[in-house]
């Protein structure tokens, strides 16, 4: 029953153990990747690196950046104050969603430069969980969380790890309520250059489109900032018919009233959407799609994010690419100039962000006043 109930990182890197005790896998073998492993076993990127990294963290293997991970010698294994050493990062799920792998590579590469090592807690996007990881985590020894927050809930705990100077950096998001360090895209430039490029076409009635919450999530409200910025910059008004942030979807399909919605900004003359991030633009372009409307020919779409996913599905789309494994490189400096000096010298850190151009933004071009979406 133990064995049930063992997570899937831990039960790959038990049977990797097992082959280097059993002499299967001897000093200096280099083993499979992480993509390797992950197909093997059939999991994820992120339970795969984690199993290489909980390895590495007992001293039985090593890494090098560009060449994999070896066997290690047992002869040069030191565990004195190793658990002084170890940065965990917690994120809410280990699936690819907004290249989270990135962090990861990020964060280990300059950790594993500087004598530090990694390990991964996963939340399930469960508060509770996260919670439990905030109290718990310091307790057992854990010298830095590096830390990707998904709501406001958990305020008094991370209130009360800064009051005691835990190094502690959150990533993706910050809170202008809390003087925690933070390490974040440049989301109000992103937003800023996806909406001048398409105004830059010819489109004025462009529609702004999320699915979360704008006062809850800083990411929200400063790609939103920067499209308003936008327009204001280029004499365009804002209007409020045109800009939704309470889109309803499972993932892929829409709620009627979505579609309505959607329905109607089209009949209003919108040219032009850009959706707060490319799993809500994906979901858009297919819906389009669907009711006959074609992208780039009848509208522009533009996303956030740059997913890992866009490489793999036929859907061409303009996103504003965040440097994911730069910002976990970056946070993991900021936690070890924690650990070692107490404090962090810039706590707030803001990474630039690209556009990335695709098909499915055009110059602005003339349809039927009238045109509507194809009745079912």
């Amino acid at each position: 029953m133990a064995t049930e109930r063992k997570t899937l990182y831990s039960q790959i890197a038990e049977d990797i153990k097992l082959q280097i005790l059993n002499g299967d896998l001897v000093p200096g073998d280099q083993l499979p990747t992480e993509f390797e492993l992950a197909e093997r076993y059939d999991v994820s990127r992120i339970t795969s690196q984690r199993a290489l990294v909980e390895l590495e963290r007992e001293g039985l293997i090593y890494r090098r950046q560009g060449k994999g991970s070896f066997v290690l010698s047992r002869g040069n294994t030191n565990d004195q104050g190793i658990s002084h050493k170890v940065i965990s990062m917690i994120l809410p799920s280990d699936g690819p969603a907004g290249r989270r792998i990135d962090y990861i590579n990020g964060a280990t590469d300059y950790l594993s430069d500087n004598g530090y090592y990694l390990t991964i807690h996963t939340t399930d996007n469960d508060l509770d969980q996260e919670r439990n990881a905030l109290i718990n985590l310091p307790n057992d020894g854990i010298s830095g969380i590096i830390f990707y927050p998904t709501s406001r809930k958990n305020f008094d705990i991370l209130y009360a790890m800064y009051l005691s100077k835990y190094p502690i950096v959150t990533i993706d998001k910050h809170f202008q309520s809390l003087p925690i360090c933070s390490v974040v895209s440049n989301n109000f430039d992103g937003g800023y250059r996806a909406t001048s490029h398409l105004i830059e076409l010819g489109h004025r009635r462009i529609a702004y489109l999320s699915n979360l919450n704008i006062e809850e999530i800083s990411t929200v409200r400063e790609r939103f900032f920067g499209y308003c910025t936008a327009l204001k910059k280029h004499d365009i008004a804002i209007d409020h018919n045109i800009i939704n942030f309470a889109l309803t979807y499972d993932g892929e399909k829409f709620a009627y009233k979505t579609i309505d919605m959607l329905k109607r900004m089209f009949n209003r003359g919108v040219t032009a959407i850009f959706a707060e991030h490319d799993y809500l633009a994906i979901a858009i372009y297919k819906t389009l799609q669907n009711e006959g409307i074609r992208i780039p020919e009848d509208i522009s779409l533009i996303g956030f994010d740059n997913v890992e996913i866009l490489e793999h599905v036929d859907i061409p789309l303009t996103s504003v690419d965040q440097n994911f494994y730069e910002i976990g490189r970056e946070a993991a400096s900021m936690i070890v100039e924690m650990i070692q000096n107490g404090y962090c010298e810039v706590p707030q850190k803001v990474i630039p962000v690209n556009m990335v151009f695709r098909n499915s933004v055009s110059e602005i071009k003339p349809r039927e006043v009238y045109k509507v979406f194809r009745e079912k």
